[in-house]
């Protein structure tokens, strides 16, 4: 604790270091922030005033909600005291029901959001001198999740913990552990708040919304193992150690120590295949922060993360497929392996929840059995789309055991049967159902572009699994949706994959080969924990290359 108690000294005297914060362009943690100076005006030219109301347009009750105003020379406006986001492009406040603003005369634009759930409402405002202008919004609410049983979170979050209620709600975000804990590369980039000040880890906003308030990001890119976010941990760890140690098995065994989960916040990070392998990985990012509002990051390899086997995945649409192609190779080697998103709000150009996990429950909310059936992997993760699918009636998380010979089946038992659909608030582009990493069905929209359904059985004849993907129509940004597999046992044959095993056998090989020589380590020791985790890894790739 001492570690950290030194780094809560030097945050305090304002000396800690946000050198790489600034490197990066990171604005982190905005809080509430005053309205921007509104530009001089000439003599007589008496501003204007905006007064906004918004509701749920079902129950006619006030919601909270994000806002985006710009004038039109597209600068952003807020009024005081609101919650400010200020990352460019992204830039909106949160508005709890209604607000109200002095404008200069002119032309605005008002967008209201909030979350996916929701239809986005635009209007094209003028603001007359000395006049009020009212606004009414009604938010339509085009498909209510939570009655369904299903509850979304966003798993990396860098947000004040102290707005988590308010964003919550405004995103109409059903979880989000804040990892307020923040490692990045050699050092404490942001030091959890001291138990006297946040109180106990879960905080219980309503019925359906909760956050916890010690979780811990471990991000040491480029030459360092990648990153994962320790999640439902009940205090903050500590952290000792520098870019390339101690391996991230360490802080994963902490985790667990505690009751919590592992994400692999990208599953394309350095370590993460020596993590599976090793069973330190709960949850895999599929959708991830690389997407946001405003389109996509497609460089990765500056960061640390592996290379893209095919040119495809250099494009913007090709980025959702290259994570999607490194999970099916691990679900082909036999791991079970959760889908999860997370959005890096906070530090990314991304509202909380844009991307986000949905999670079916069998019963009530609550943040640990949201956590247990993630865990179990009843999800899917998004950036727009829902998605719904079963294989004879069972869902993701599942598993379907077909025993005995061909024979002693009958027909519609050997064959099971794929039922997905898609929707969404805008329109889709297709709709997949995807056997052990290949895309068996396809289909495009119907009469409705906002809605897909895909019906097909699978002649299993070995053991695999079957997951479903959707895409809505390629933009600026890209949208999917992918969910985690529903399994299916063919007697006892295992389904592994060898040549998939292999492709993690020669990316630990790549990665032993770049430690083995790395000038960075500070001890010999150092190197070999490094070194031994990924050979620990590769016999067990090694293992599943065998009959």
């Amino acid at each position: 604790m001492a570690i950290i108690e030194a780094h809560r000294r030097r945050a305090r005297s304002g000396k800690f270091a946000g050198s790489i914060l600034a490197a990066l362009g990171c604005v982190f943690a905005i809080g509430l922030g005053a309205t921007p100076a509104p530009p001089q005006t000439a003599p007589g030219n008496t501003k204007g005033r905006l007064l906004v109301e918004i509701f749920d347009h079902t129950t006619g009750q006030a919601v909270k909600a994000r806002c985006y105003l710009t004038d039109a020379a597209n600068k952003f406006w807020a009024p005081a005291g609101a919650p400010q986001y200020h990352k460019p492009p992204e830039e909106h406040f949160i508005a709890a029901g209604k607000f109200e603003i002095s404008l200069p005369p002119g032309q605005y634009k008002l967008q209201v959001e909030r979350g996916p759930e929701y239809r986005a409402v635009t209007r094209e405002l003028e603001i007359a001198p000395g006049a009020t202008r009212r606004e009414k919004i009604e938010l339509v609410r085009w498909i209510d999740m939570n009655a369904r049983g299903w509850y979304s979170g966003d798993l990396h979050n860098h947000r004040p913990w102290r707005e988590m209620p308010a964003l919550l709600l405004a995103e109409d975000l059903n979880l989000a552990p804040t990892l307020t804990q923040w490692v990045w590369e050699n050092d404490l980039n942001a030091v959890a708040p001291p138990a006297s000040d946040a109180g106990s880890a879960v905080h219980v906003v309503d019925a359906t919304h909760a956050f916890s308030v010690y979780d811990t990001e471990i991000e040491r890119l480029k030459d360092g193992p990648g990153a994962v976010d320790l999640v439902g941990l009940r205090t903050p760890l500590e952290f000792h150690g520098y870019l390339v140690s101690p391996p991230n098995t360490l802080f994963a065994q902490e985790a667990r120590r505690q009751g919590g989960y592992v994400d692999a916040e990208k599953i394309t990070w350095r370590d993460v295949a020596a993590l599976v392998a090793l069973g330190e990985v709960d949850f895999g990012g599929l959708v991830y922060n690389h997407f946001n509002r405003h389109g996509v990051e497609t460089e990765t390899a500056t960061w640390g993360m592996i290379p893209k086997e095919d040119p495809e995945y250099d494009t913007p649409a090709g980025m959702a497929l290259w994570a999607m192609s490194v999970y099916y190779r691990f679900l082909n080697c036999g791991f079970r392996l959760a889908a999860s998103a997370g959005s890096a709000s906070g530090v990314k150009a991304s509202p909380l929840g844009f991307e986000r996990v949905y999670v079916h429950l069998p019963g009530a909310f609550s943040y640990a059995e949201w956590f247990r059936a993630l865990k179990q992997g009843r999800s899917f993760a998004t950036n727009g789309p829902m998605l719904f699918l079963t294989v004879n009636g069972r869902e993701p998380g599942d598993t379907i055991w077909l025993r005995g010979p061909v024979a002693s089946n009958p027909s519609n038992i050997r064959k099971p049967r794929i039922h997905v659909e898609a929707s969404s608030a805008a329109s889709l582009d297709r709709l997949e159902v995807v056997w052990k990493g290949r895309v068996v069905k396809s289909v495009s929209p119907g009469n409705d572009p906002t809605r897909a359904v895909a019906d097909c059985e699978l002649d299993a004849k070995e053991t695999g699994w079957v997951a479903a993907r959707t895409f809505e129509k390629p933009a600026a940004a890209i949208r999917f949706a992918h969910t985690s597999p529903v399994y299916v046992r063919v007697g006892e044959g295992r389904g592994i994959v060898p040549e998939d095993a292999k492709f993690f056998i020669n990316w630990i090989d790549r990665e032993m080969k770049l430690y083995q020589g790395y000038p960075g380590f500070r001890s010999e020791q150092n190197r070999q924990a490094m070194l031994e985790m990924y050979r620990k890894a590769r016999a067990v790739y090694v293992q599943l290359t065998k009959p």
